[in-house]
């Protein structure tokens, strides 16, 4: 379909009978990241009040929650008054939906379920409006790039197993003017029957898992395949931690940028990598806070509000990932916070005997040549085992030396396994977990 079709007759259809005016919500707030930090932090400090206060005299469970913790929201001074406020975990949100809703709303509603990727898959309910507000968010991010609704879209990620979902899941591509490789399907045969559709299709971006993107690279590498005038303008990766060897290798195959999103279902976008680098938080859509926590100096706890959902808002809803903010001002131009780090899921930590936190990432930066893929496995603090698919390079002393490294990081103490086998599946939401806690840290 052409782009143009895509944008202005489908899409535009969609939005009247969905009730989701996305492209009017674009055009007012495509200036926003633009301004001024000062600015910025205005309109925010404005949102927070209006949604906090709303929470609060129609929603019950915040009416409850801010009476026995005997907040008086007129005299609140926000943001820096947020830390008053109790923080929302995801049991929060599952037990007490009913109660989260604001009964003086009569709107449309749309249903989404998380991934489940930490066992706990949540069922969330959206009014339209705001689903609206965050899908303009979303392409207001792409715009950096040149993308705009209705483009080509290569989608990499998972697909239904019930039939009927299956099958509203391909409408629903085929509408958006995309294709879509399964994560749950990436033998041979369908990579190579993906690459014969996307010489066709010509997609202008590819957006998915960055395992699922980086296997497929992998897999143009190995059989000498390139696209050429086919390739993409940029390849947006979100859904999973980004690590810096899938972002290496997939530009270098596709010869293009790669920008790393990063978002929830339950909220949508919450930051965007912009042309330098950066990842920045839209402040107009949520307010990000870091808890302290024992990860490191300044990374912590995530904790976002949302802004413009005055149905069943989030506030204070801790995530389960953990980063860290910078003060620092981006050369790309826009007043954005940055987020500088993030670190992925609380579970992305191995834990030591002497309770010492590392981020899961250094397994990237120890496993590099002889292995094709691997996956570490936490069961006990005192044990890691590290299940690796291997190609004909990988040597005893190559073992030998990774082992090494990883008892100088962990210590000791730390009993390190490896573990051969011919795959490493993804979970049952697509996703490709490089590295799984089974000590009791998923939130």
């Amino acid at each position: 379909m052409h782009s143009w079709i895509a944008r202005n007759i489908v899409y535009r259809s969609i939005e009247l009978a969905r009730g989701e005016p996305v492209t009017g919500y674009l055009r007012r707030i495509s200036h926003i990241p633009y301004l001024s930090r000062d600015e910025i932090a205005g309109i925010q400090a404005e949102k927070l009040r209006r949604v906090v206060l709303t929470s609060y005299r129609n929603i019950p469970f915040y009416r409850k929650r801010f009476d026995e913790a005997g907040i008086d929201v007129d005299r609140l001074k926000l943001p820096e008054d947020m830390v008053k406020i109790p923080i929302l975990e995801k049991h929060d949100l599952r037990d007490n939906y009913h109660l989260l809703v604001n009964p003086e709303l009569d709107v449309r509603i749309s249903r989404e379920s998380t991934s489940g990727s930490s066992g706990n898959p949540l069922t969330v309910i959206k009014d339209r409006d705001k689903s609206a507000y965050v899908r303009a968010v979303m392409y207001r991010c792409y715009a950096q790039y040149g993308v705009d609704i209705g483009d080509k879209q290569a989608r990499f990620w998972g697909v239904p197993v019930d039939k009927r979902a299956y099958f509203i899941e391909k409408l629903k591509d085929i509408l958006s003017n995309r294709i879509r490789l399964s994560a749950f399907m990436v033998d041979e045969e369908a990579l190579s029957e993906f690459a014969r559709r996307l010489q066709k299709f010509k997609p202008r971006y590819f957006c998915g898992y960055p395992s699922l993107i980086y296997k497929f690279c992998r897999w143009m590498i190995d059989h000498n395949v390139a696209f050429g005038e086919c390739a993409p303008l940029v390849v947006i990766t979100t859904g999973e931690v980004l690590y810096d060897f899938q972002r290496e290798l997939i530009e270098r195959t596709l010869k293009c940028r790669v920008a790393n999103e990063y978002g929830a279902t339950e909220t949508g976008v919450i930051a965007f990598e912009c042309p330098e680098g950066k990842m920045h938080i839209n402040a107009d859509h949520v307010c990000l806070e870091i808890l302290p926590s024992g990860y490191g100096r300044d990374d912590g706890d995530i904790v976002v509000t949302e802004l413009n959902n005055y149905y069943n808002p989030l506030i204070r809803y801790r995530i389960g990932d953990v980063g860290s903010v910078s003060e620092e001002p981006c050369g790309c131009g826009m007043g954005l916070p940055v987020l500088k780090a993030l670190l992925g899921r609380q579970s992305s930590f191995i834990v030591t005997p002497e309770n010492k936190y590392l981020y899961s990432a250094l397994l990237a930066y120890v496993f590099k040549k002889g292995v094709r893929q691997f996956q570490g496995v936490q069961d006990s603090k005192d044990e890691l085992t590290v299940r690796i698919v291997k190609d004909d390079s990988l040597t005893d002393t190559m073992l030998s030396e990774y082992k090494r490294k990883l008892s100088d990081h962990l210590g000791k103490t730390m009993r390190i396994k490896f573990e051969f086998v011919s795959t490493i599946n993804p979970d049952r939401s697509g996703k490709l977990r490089y590295f799984v806690s089974k000590i009791g840290q998923d939130v």
